[in-house]
């Protein structure tokens, strides 16, 4: 049974601004966000239907990759040795399950356009090793490029470029498990996007489930129209161009790039920001670690990129550890958000586990200067309150309880990694963005960017050309700590119209009509019962073809 009464609208002027989720504008811009319509240029956006569909990576994936140790300098046997190492080093047993070939494979093609493989570098055939790969229970990667051929200069090795359902259907035939798709050498005449399409319908052409992997370095946006293509993307630049060796500042650099699209990460849909280089040149012990660190709390794909059968102690100690790696693999896969900055370069970091408002953050603190210094967290920098309980996930210890939150010590880039549980302060509420991709949407809605929207992007409902086939958007794993009266808060941008034919529907029960006026941006508030456990509200436009309702987010009090 749901309650609503009378609807409440403010105009932007009227909104405050949360400043764990939301870019810090100044008052001229918001006073122009409210007073002009901002540009916005909509984008489609391939999410999956509401019905469900298999999901291959509920959390990221995680196992070993050549490139960064080896580049070329590599063959079948040194593969086999790392798939060797996975399972003596207890890794596989920890999650690492896939062994990606990468680069330096097929040199040239049969007159037929089938691949031909580097005799001297697989001199068995890639079937066979993929069939050792699989024989030590891990899955098995291979290298393609969206040009005619891959990144290596000299010799040429083959892309997929006009081949894609024919390499598909090898790769298929071979067993393998995941295909990474490089940018080199792309046709201009053809963006990027058309020959990754073309080779996520020949990966489901092909009948076996396969991982597609765009490593497009973050050009053409993957994360705002993969979905249900591929399920992952590189958002940006390599982090290293060298063997075997990393620069730290570039570590620091694609961990914050990363972090920009932390709102599309979820179950099936994960953002990398490269290959592990723990246990490479560049890095101490110290920056390793919180290399590992930030990869975790970005819920990152784990790829160990280092030569495993010569770790030592240390850098396996990284890289096993089971508490850390539990906060890569939360099953909610929320991206990292940045909390606060005790001053430049003294950064706190914090993602919630199970779901948003669960009361328990992974939390990483950073010192990212050259010099060591003190790093202090709030518990209301993560809208906690209670008692509250803090787990050191390197020291496997649990922690005395602090008033008012935690302050430690850290060596130049050192950093600490905290497990924090409390009651959560649903009277400062709960934000749901529209745009995350485990919400579900189906019908007339696309991808909105907008400058004003809280983390850039916004999701427009258009209205439908057939009445029967409205426009939704379903914001699930709304999880309520107990049954109740609650507040939602409906925020909306560019909107030029009067009109009640949004309605809100939450899990089961009756829609209501959500009224929105004609202001630019705005927010409309309303109360609505919710139930202990997991919500769907669900909002739908049934308004004339040729209009639409953009939805920013929601926020949720009690």
């Amino acid at each position: 049974m749901r309650t609503f009464i009378s609807l409440q609208h403010r105009s932007l002027a009227g909104i405050w601004w949360e400043k764990a989720y939301m870019p810090k504008p100044t008052i001229a811009i918001l006073i122009l966000m409210a007073c002009l319509i901002g540009a916005s240029n909509r984008v489609s956006f391939a999410q999956s239907p509401a019905s469900p569909q298999q999901s291959l990576t509920p959390t990221p994936p995680m196992g070993w990759a050549s490139w960064n140790p080896f580049f070329c300098d590599y063959n079948e046997q040194t593969i086999r040795d790392q798939a060797d190492a996975l399972v003596a080093t207890g890794m596989r047993d920890l999650g690492y399950k896939y062994v990606l070939v990468q680069e330096c494979i097929a040199p040239a093609r049969e007159a037929s356009g089938e691949l031909i493989l580097d005799p001297i570098r697989f001199p068995h055939g890639m079937k066979s090793l993929v069939d050792y790969i699989h024989s030590r229970g891990l899955k098995a990667g291979a290298y393609t490029d969206v040009g005619p051929y891959t990144c290596f200069p000299k010799p040429h090795y083959q892309g997929s470029y006009g081949h894609e359902l024919q390499d598909a259907r090898t790769f298929a035939s071979w067993g393998i498990d995941f295909i990474e798709m490089d940018y080199c050498n792309r046709n201009p005449e053809h963006t990027g996007r058309e020959i990754y399409e073309r080779m996520a319908a020949a990966i489901q052409e092909t009948g076996r489930p396969m991982l597609l992997y765009i490593c497009s370095w973050g050009n053409e946006s993957p994360w705002t129209w993969a979905q249900g293509k591929a399920q992952l993307w590189r958002t940006d630049a390599d982090i290293s161009y060298r063997k075997n060796q990393v620069d730290w500042m570039h570590v620091v650099a694609g961990f914050k790039s990363n972090a920009l699209h932390a709102v599309f990460n979820a179950p099936d849909s994960w953002n990398d920001p490269d290959m592990l280089e723990v246990g490479n040149g560049g890095l101490n012990m110290i920056e390793a670690q919180t290399h590992f660190s930030m990869w975790a709390i970005s819920a990152a794909p784990l790829w160990a990129g280092t030569d495993l059968t010569k770790m030592t102690g240390e850098v396996r100690k990284i890289y096993t550890n089971p508490e850390v790696i539990a906060v890569d693999q939360d099953p909610f896969g929320a991206g990292p958000v940045k909390v606060a900055e005790n001053s430049v370069g003294l950064e706190i970091w914090s993602k919630p586990l199970g779901s948003m408002a669960s009361g328990t953050d992974a939390v990483l603190l950073l010192n990212l200067t050259d010099t060591a210094a003190d790093v202090a967290l709030r518990w209301s920098d993560l809208n906690l309150t209670g008692k509250i309980r803090i787990r050191d996930l390197y020291s496997h210890k649990d922690i005395a309880s602090q008033p008012e939150g935690y302050r430690t010590h850290l060596p130049p880039h050192g950093s600490a990694m905290l497990k924090v549980s409390g009651t959560y302060m649903w009277s400062k509420g709960a934000i749901f963005e529209a745009e995350w991709p485990g919400n579900l949407r189906k019908e007339d809605s696309a991808l909105l960017t907008c400058a004003s929207c809280s983390q850039g992007y916004a999701i427009s409902l258009h209205g439908p050309k057939d009445p029967l086939n409205t426009a939704s958007l379903e914001f699930t794993h709304v999880v309520a700590p107990e049954s109740g009266k609650y507040h939602l808060t409906l925020y909306y941008v560019d909107s030029h119209l009067i009109t009640d034919k949004l309605q809100l529907r939450v899990n089961d029960g009756t829609p209501i009509p959500v009224h929105l006026f004609s202001f630019i941006n705005g927010f409309e508030s309303l109360p609505i019962v919710l139930k202990k456990g997991n919500n769907t509200l669900t909002f739908t436009y049934s308004d004339a073809a040729g209009t639409s309702v953009n939805i920013d987010k929601i926020q949720i009090y009690k």
